[in-house]
């Protein structure tokens, strides 16, 4: 899945941030989109999948019925968290992308303010660690700039982390991943033993 990765390193190491083109960009969000949405859906049939062997689960007989079930239901879990964790870095990647049609769109400016020249000296790795990490926003084009200057300015800083938006992201994995479900679910189980 995250094969289908563009690779922002690979990308602004082969092509010079002037031989990227704005169209070239758009096809590549859209594709990237399209893969994430994919994905996003496969995650949603597995998780109903695994509701559904929960729920059956509930009328085995035998010990036997019961480790099959747990057994399919951990495939299941791992073939999830495999296509979790692709879809967290195509939108790593989705992400770069969209901050570089930003930068493209807005070339003429950078140029006008001479943060162009600097940002084509950004090393590649430094420059996807940023991309990756930074949601740019078009709207305002002043704002934009002074984040962009500030990646070419000797007092950046790669640290620019939100703790918060993670812990939430946490929780509502473990909801989604049906984390107390599962804990009921194998509580009954034993229970019908």
């Amino acid at each position: 899945m995250a094969g289908m990765a563009i690779g922002i390193y690979k990308l602004l190491k082969s092509k010079s941030l002037d031989a990227l083109k704005v169209d070239e960009l758009q096809v590549m969000s859209i594709k990237l989109n399209k893969k994430i949405d994919e994905l996003n859906a496969e995650i949603r049939n597995i998780e109903e999948t695994i509701n559904r062997l929960f729920e059956k689960a509930r009328e085995t007989k035998t010990k036997s019925e019961e480790v099959s079930i747990a057994n399919r239901i951990k495939t299941l879990n791992q073939k999830k968290e495999m296509k979790q964790s692709s879809v967290f870095q195509l939108e790593r990647e989705l992400r770069a992308v969209n901050n570089l049609l930003i930068i493209k769109e807005n070339e003429q400016d950078l140029k006008d303010t001479g943060t162009w020249d600097k940002l084509k000296k950004i090393k590649p790795e430094k420059m996807e660690e940023w991309l990756t990490k930074k949601t740019l926003d078009n709207k305002n084009r002043q704002e934009l700039i002074e984040n962009i200057t500030a990646l070419t300015s000797s007092s950046f800083q790669t640290a620019d982390y939100d703790e918060e938006l993670d812990e939430i992201l946490d929780v509502i994995h473990e909801v989604k991943e049906g984390t107390i479900n599962a804990k009921e679910a194998s509580k009954k189980i034993k229970e019908n033993e």
